[in-house]
């Protein structure tokens, strides 16, 4: 974007361009204590009128999660609200006039100095719609122990199935399962510490970006399995759990409440039969 180009000059003067070996040395820590309740059942009956699979899942998720004010503080990094909204009135002029310099660079200089004398504020922050001071940004601290806690998972699987050449038989069977973190497992944890939330400090309101996926509970199965999996993802197709704009108290007591209609997904028998997860997610956020 043109514009952009020509504001470049302006954005290295400002402190949250530069660049530090530790971006986020001396910044406010926190901890956010997160619950989420996730239940949900379904069954498929087969072409052949006999074979049928079900699944009722019930699984949790309790972490402690360590985070960083990430900065930004003029711009939420979770947010509802689409990109591209239209640009004041001013930018609006001022971008007219960019473009009509052209590649001419000493019309495109002549132009921001005009602009700069007539008081008009920071572009850059009027272009993007920042509210400097207005947000709280907080990120995983990968400084340290970024979570702690303990996912479960309870499914009882059942069902009717044709083992050739015997005939049709029924089964009943848990698969069960629990994963305390942290772990010594960059990978696990890497996808574990993905949080991210943001204050809103004007309206009280608070924004989660939660990790849902990747997360691998070892399970153990019950009698009359005839399945084979050691084990399963706490959450199946959704990559995160957004929650947005939710009404959270305000400094010192952020803490909120949210249902979640289609929060992923369990699955049984290689995906023969997936039932959509509903969550119910809790939370507690403190600055320390």
């Amino acid at each position: 974007m043109r514009l952009a180009l020509a504001l470049s000059s302006l954005f290295l003067t400002f402190p949250a361009m530069a660049c530090a070996q530790d971006p986020f040395a001396g910044n406010p820590r926190g901890r956010l204590d997160v619950s989420i309740e996730l239940s949900g059942r379904n069954r498929v009956d087969l072409p052949n009128g006999v074979e049928w699979a079900a699944i009722d899942a019930r699984r949790t998720l309790e972490i402690a999660f360590a985070v960083v004010d990430v900065g930004n503080n003029g711009l939420p990094i979770v947010s509802g609200s689409k990109a591209g909204a239209a640009l004041p009135p001013a930018m609006e002029d001022l971008k007219a006039k960019i473009d009509a310099c052209g590649q001419d660079q000493q019309c495109l200089t002549r132009t921001m100095m005009e602009f700069a004398k007539t008081g008009g504020g920071n572009p850059f922050q009027q272009m993007t719609g920042q509210q400097p001071g207005r947000y709280g940004n907080f990120a995983g601290d990968r400084a340290g122990t970024c979570a702690a806690g303990t996912l479960v998972v309870e499914d009882v699987l059942s069902g009717v199935y044709i083992p050739p050449p015997e005939p049709a038989r029924a089964y009943r069977f848990t698969r069960n399962g629990s994963l305390t973190l942290p772990k010594d497992d960059f990978g696990l944890m890497d996808a574990a510490c993905a949080v991210e939330l943001t204050l809103d400090r004007q309206t009280g309101h608070m924004s989660l970006r939660l990790p849902a996926a990747k997360l691998a509970v070892p399970v153990t199965l019950g009698p009359g399995a005839f399945t084979d999996e050691r084990a399963v993802p706490l959450i199946e197709g959704k990559q995160v759990i957004e929650l947005f704009d939710q009404p959270a108290g305000r400094d010192g007591a952020w803490t909120g409440v949210a249902e979640v209609a289609v929060a992923g997904s369990a699955s049984h028998n290689s995906g023969q039969v997936v039932a959509p997860l509903k969550a119910r997610v809790a939370w507690t956020f403190s600055e320390e």
